[in-house]
């Protein structure tokens, strides 16, 4: 199967310019000196070889194909199918057609039946390589006719993933020209979200810097009762209806309005893993945790924002107000940026700090406590921003834990202690 996905090398070199040119003249002059039998043959040749190439040329004119997938957004290791629609649009029919698509080696998304996936080893300056490919062949599409074709993919990383960069491959009846055509669709596009893991929110939950309390960290008007219940031994004594309780001689407690819940802002500081070798496992690590914080707190009631820096494919942005899905898609499709490499080739690139749009975290309306993620406290001496938040509501939460007696201006908690531990 390696060789059929080098269409390059799928076609006879009879149909090639000079080979046409060749059998053109090699006729008249097969004509000029008589020789009738020797120009039939090389005009038959000459006119099938030019009829294959202008056929293949053209078998793919007005075919057109789409690519979309349900659901468009999935947890690893879950499963997408991809539904794949080609269509042709002219009269003629496609006596055979081919779907090729390379698979880059860090794809979000692999099919799941082996049977669609093609390798081919590359040999270059740089050394050897292996390729991956979907393939699937057809065989006689007529005209006007449309194909549907269902292939399960399979999650397996963080990512975003477009489907729509395909190449149909055809070509004549006589085998002798193929051509293919490559079709770029933005239709389809599909996010792989961090994985989640078992976390424990009890730092988020935890009443430490709000005057409200609430387990499921809302926040209680107490100047609109709501209703009244009887008293439990978890109840506060300030909740105590003394009015009613005196009146029905039983102790009862007022339940009050619930307005906005408390607010988490995670600030993701992704520079800091980055480096002559980037720290990929700890990035997506923190990546998974912090999906899985933003699914746990929201279910409790919370509401969650992001700072995320400039990354490889977008700029800085800052998710608030925003639905947990956004924040997850943005999760999924930050990339650390390219290295910088100085101007002395004798010094080793390095990574630029973390750009954020900090607008809203300096002036004080980002709702809530801050959340800094970064890789070390050993990292945090290049950004700038840090140094210009307030202490007493950021929380440091570095992937490494710090070093005995490393001590910093704001609280530190390990990102790691927050995985929680499934008993034996």
């Amino acid at each position: 199967m390696d060789d059929n996905l080098l269409i390059e090398t799928r076609s006879s070199l009879f149909v090639s310019p000079g080979a046409l040119v060749l059998s053109l003249v090699l006729s008249v002059t097969c004509a000029i000196l008589d020789r009738p039998e020797l120009c039939a043959a090389f005009a038959c040749l000459f006119f099938l070889c030019l009829a294959a190439r202008l056929w293949g040329q053209h078998t793919l004119r007005k075919v057109t194909a789409s690519c979309f997938g349900e659901p468009a957004a999935l947890f690893p290791p879950g499963q997408v199918t991809l539904t794949f629609r080609i269509r042709n649009n002219k009269l003629l029919p496609l006596l055979w057609l081919e779907v090729v698509q390379k698979l880059e080696a860090d794809a979000p998304l692999l099919p799941a039946d082996p049977g669609e996936v093609a390798h081919l080893t590359v040999t270059d300056g740089e050394g050897s390589r292996q390729e991956t490919y979907l393939y699937k062949k057809f065989t006689f599409l007529t005209g006007r006719e449309e194909l549907l074709w269902e292939s399960p993919w399979q999650a397996c990383r963080r990512g975003i993933f477009y489907p729509g960069q395909l190449q149909l491959r055809s070509g004549d009846g006589f085998g002798l020209m193929q051509s293919q055509q490559t079709l770029d669709s933005q239709s389809g596009v599909i996010a792989v979200y961090p994985a989640l893991q078992p976390v424990d929110t009890a730092l988020f939950l935890r009443d430490t810097w709000e005057t409200a309390s609430g387990a499921r960290g809302y926040l209680e008007d107490p100047t609109v009762i709501q209703s009244t219940r009887g008293y439990t031994p978890q109840d506060s004594f300030r909740r105590i209806n003394w009015r009613l309780t005196a009146r029905t001689q039983e102790t009862m407690v007022n339940t009050y309005e619930t307005i906005l819940p408390k607010a988490a802002c995670f600030i993701l500081d992704g520079e800091s893993f980055n480096g002559i070798t980037p720290q990929t496992e700890a990035l997506e690590d923190t990546l998974s945790i912090l999906a899985s914080l933003v699914m746990s707190l929201t279910e409790a009631g919370l509401s969650c924002s992001l700072s995320l820096p400039r990354s490889r494919t977008m700029p800085a942005q800052d998710l608030a107000g925003v639905s947990r899905e956004e924040i997850l898609r943005a999760l999924a499709g930050y990339q650390l940026r390219p290295l910088v490499q100085p101007e002395d080739p004798d010094l080793p690139p390095y990574a630029r700090p973390s750009v954020f749009r900090s607008d809203r975290l300096l002036t004080g309306t980002a709702a809530g406590r801050l959340y800094y993620l970064c890789s070390s406290v050993d990292a945090l001496h290049s950004q700038p921003l840090l140094h210009r938040l307030d202490p007493a509501r950021t929380l440091l939460l570095p992937y490494r834990d710090p070093a005995p007696g490393q001590a910093t201006l704001f609280s530190t908690v390990p990102l790691t202690s927050l995985k929680r531990r499934e008993s034996p």
